[in-house]
């Protein structure tokens, strides 16, 4: 995938989205995608920072602000799911203050991802 070049249909997201920004000038170098959900964890629907600016702790920031914005929406934190081979983000849910809270085991069944899980992430505020 590329960022910031995503393919995200904004009039169709906006009713049920929250969408955080983080900028270098007026240069979006990440962004985070909160949406709504029916129990008490906020969604964290996506999260990309630039090649350029990761390790520099935009993705911390831009947690931190989604932690304000979940906890202003009356949710008690926040949950998210990583696919179990992308250590990187999986590490950085754990670093930012996440917990492990199950495995999806069968989400990529008959799909060309077969064999792959998602581990679902949740993070308290």
């Amino acid at each position: 995938m590329c960022f910031p070049d995503e393919n995200y249909n904004f009039a169709e997201m906006n009713n049920n989205s929250i969408f955080i920004g983080a900028y270098d000038d007026d240069k979006c170098v990440g962004l985070a995608i909160l949406q709504d959900a029916w129990f008490r964890y906020m969604y964290l629907y996506d999260l990309k920072v630039s090649k350029g600016y990761r390790h520099m702790g935009v993705g911390t920031a831009l947690m931190e602000k989604a932690k304000e914005v979940s906890k202003a929406h009356n949710y008690s934190g926040i949950y998210t799911q990583g696919q179990d081979n992308n250590l990187f983000a999986c590490l950085f849910y754990i670093k930012t203050g996440f917990h492990i809270g199950g495995l999806d085991t069968n989400v990529y069944k008959g799909t060309k991802q077969e064999g792959k899980a998602d581990i679902i992430f949740y993070l308290d505020c």
